[in-house]
């Protein structure tokens, strides 16, 4: 038997078997199997139109998202946003309000401590609540990265452990995001923190209370200004008078005349010696 023939009969043999295999089972169930057919066609159109929908949706609220940041109240809008979505954009709408709430507190911290705490402790509770709405690591840096930044402000306009938490957040970024880019901020961050003249200047500057000049004393707030002028604007912080280095200085006065007859004769001398040199 040659190969030809041998080829013939097994295309015979399978064109048998499926003959019977329609015949058995098959033919008696090809309606069940319209069924089963027509099923999956209607899951593969329903799992298409669910792409198209949520697709369509995440585009609309990214669109709000980018539309409550240029709106005139960005914070009531982002938190509108940040509530009415549990996607990744819920978690960047939050993510931008407590760093716009951060940025609000950094601002006032000068002006008006009270008004500071209050919108840097909304600030520590948004981002917070951003670590605990996504995984998404890029998000989860920037809000640890701001949780430092919150209680680093902090230990600069009130006395208590907000250093110990900033370095405590600067340190778990540093780790567990080491080579990402809100990583290595931290990790500068962490090492400004601990030299000694920061811890100085922040102990300094939370225990500061500078007295308000003349004129202001109705003043609500809190200023960093320096009484002994006048005319500085709020807000101005005295360096000099903060460390102590305000002493007066006493220069030396180059207008002056000589006190002694042997001063003014060596004064004269110099002054025909440099006549005859010319």
């Amino acid at each position: 038997m040659d190969s030809r023939t041998r080829n013939e009969l097994e295309q015979n043999e399978l064109a048998k078997w499926l003959t019977h295999q329609y015949e058995d089972w098959i033919e008696p169930n090809k309606s069940w199997l319209g069924y089963a057919v027509l099923g999956l066609l209607i899951v593969i159109v329903i799992i298409f139109a669910t792409a198209r929908v949520n697709a369509w949706n995440r585009q609309t609220e990214w669109q709000q998202y980018y539309a409550a940041l240029n709106s005139a109240d960005p914070s009531a809008a982002l938190e509108l946003v940040a509530n009415s979505t549990s996607s990744i954009v819920g978690a960047q709408a939050r993510l931008a309000l407590a760093q716009l709430q951060l940025a609000e507190g950094s601002a006032q911290a000068f002006i008006d401590r009270s008004a500071a705490i209050v919108l840097l402790d909304r600030a520590i509770i948004s981002f917070q609540q951003v670590q605990r709405a996504t995984s998404d690591p890029m998000i989860l840096q920037q809000a640890g990265f701001g949780l430092g930044q919150c209680w680093e402000t902090l230990a600069a306009i009130r006395i208590g452990n907000d250093l110990a938490n900033a370095e405590e957040e600067y340190q778990r970024v540093a780790e567990r995001w080491g080579d990402g880019f809100m990583g290595q901020r931290a990790q500068k961050q962490l090492a400004l923190l601990r030299q000694p003249s920061t811890r100085m200047f922040l102990e300094r500057m939370a225990a500061h209370r500078p007295a308000l000049p003349a004129g202001m004393e109705g003043w609500g707030g809190e200023v960093f200004i320096d009484p002994a002028v006048p005319f500085a604007a709020p807000g101005r912080l005295d360096l000099d008078r903060f460390f102590g280095l305000d002493e007066p200085t006493e220069e030396p006065n180059l207008d002056t005349e000589p006190e002694t007859e042997s001063e003014q004769e060596s004064l004269e001398q110099e002054s025909e010696g440099s006549d005859s040199e010319q």
